[in-house]
């Protein structure tokens, strides 16, 4: 493999951690320090990236392609609620945070399957 696709494996991987790590923490704030939220609405919205955990822990590249399934969700959702005028910044956070670690996800896959 060339060290510029190990070079860029590894940054790929930081960046899917480091806003991985983001949605979780602005899920967790969202529903405990701003009003409106409640463990429902956190419990929707933690289980469906907790089930690709397992599989980016054992760094496989397929549960980074199913993370970009899912993570489309989060975009189409984000994108409208960011749209309206009553809505709060976290949402633009969230569009943010899944638009990067979707094109993240997608090339580190990509990177990972051309090792």
């Amino acid at each position: 493999m060339s060290e510029d696709l190990q070079r860029k494996l590894a940054i790929g991987w930081r960046l899917n951690w480091i806003c991985y790590v983001g949605m979780l923490l602005l899920f967790v704030a969202w529903n405990l320090f701003i009003p409106g939220g409640s463990i429902k609405l956190w419990i929707l919205q933690t289980v469906p990236l907790l089930l690709v955990l397992p599989g980016m822990l054992k760094r496989r590249s397929r549960s980074l392609l199913w993370l970009c399934f899912i993570l489309l969700l989060y975009i189409c959702a984000s994108v409208v609620d960011v749209m309206m005028p009553t809505r709060g910044w976290q949402h633009g956070v969230l569009v943010v945070l899944s638009l990067t670690l979707f094109i993240s996800a997608m090339m580190t896959s990509r990177w990972q399957n051309a090792q």
